[in-house]
């Protein structure tokens, strides 16, 4: 239950879901209550406004993803944890698993791997079947047969398979760990922007992490401000109010998770 109402109850609190009611205000008070109906209209513009012009969803990106940047250098480590959240399975007609726009964190654990920054690559994520994600196998397992593909030896490999959310993905790679005594510090690969809540619970947890950063979804590079370029940012993409909801799912998270003593 307490999955369920963590995975149904934020996304009607998202800047499309609340556009969305106060909509459904105005339709509904319209005739009865024109001012009020004119307030929700905008209220819901300006949400759409908000949450989808670039300097709104880029100054909500770079407070969480600028908390850690890559490590230089990359020191070595006992093992490397990447986290899930990544995979779409094979299903029909797809003839293979796929990577989601988040891949970038099994493509880099992998690469680290491959370039000896760690003696084991550990891979947690399981799936929620209501959420639509029908497969006979877990996410880890998915992410594996990617890291075999790429050359990753299978005795190199370790699965956490049963995790459902970041809280579960530290207290699995914990036991994991554990009962491979693994000992030493773990290469913490997850989105830049999931980076502060994903390795606040894993210090939480008593692990001992060193953030690896990737999956950035805005580059540091500053924006011209030429008025084309300036006219271009202000107006509302779909791509910007979906940045914009993963930041606030993540403010989201880190709420919960503190409420719950997860931090």
């Amino acid at each position: 239950m307490d999955l369920l109402l963590s995975k149904l109850l934020p996304p009607l609190l998202y800047p499309l879901s609340l556009a969305c009611w106060a909509l459904i205000f105005a339709v509904v008070r319209f005739w009865r209550a024109p001012k009020q109906a004119a307030i929700a209209l905008a209220i819901a513009l300006s949400l759409l406004l908000l949450s989808g012009n670039d300097y709104v969803t880029v100054a909500l990106l770079r407070s969480l993803e600028e908390q850690y940047l890559p490590p230089q250098p990359i020191p070595q480590g006992a093992a490397i944890v990447v986290l899930g959240g990544v995979i779409v399975p094979q299903q029909e007609p797809r003839p293979w698993v796929e990577i989601k726009e988040g891949g970038d964190r099994l493509l880099y654990g992998i690469h680290l791997f491959r370039q000896g920054y760690a003696p084991y690559l550990i891979l947690s994520g399981g799936r929620i079947p209501w959420l639509g994600e029908i497969s006979q196998r877990s996410e880890a397992a998915d992410m594996a047969e990617i890291a075999q593909t790429c050359g990753i030896p299978k005795e190199n490999i370790l699965l956490d398979t049963t995790s459902l959310n970041t809280y579960e993905n530290a207290r699995n790679v914990k036991a994991l760990i554990a009962a491979h005594q693994i000992q030493g510090d773990l290469l913490l690969v997850t989105s830049a922007y999931h980076m502060p809540r994903a390795a606040a619970i894993f210090r939480h947890l008593g692990l001992k992490v060193i953030p690896v950063p990737t999956d950035y979804r805005w580059p540091s590079v500053a924006h011209s401000f030429t008025w084309q370029n300036v006219l271009l940012s202000l107006i509302p993409t779909a791509s910007n109010i979906q940045l914009t909801t993963d930041v606030l799912r993540e403010y989201q998270g880190l709420l919960i998770y503190r409420l719950r003593g997860w931090l």
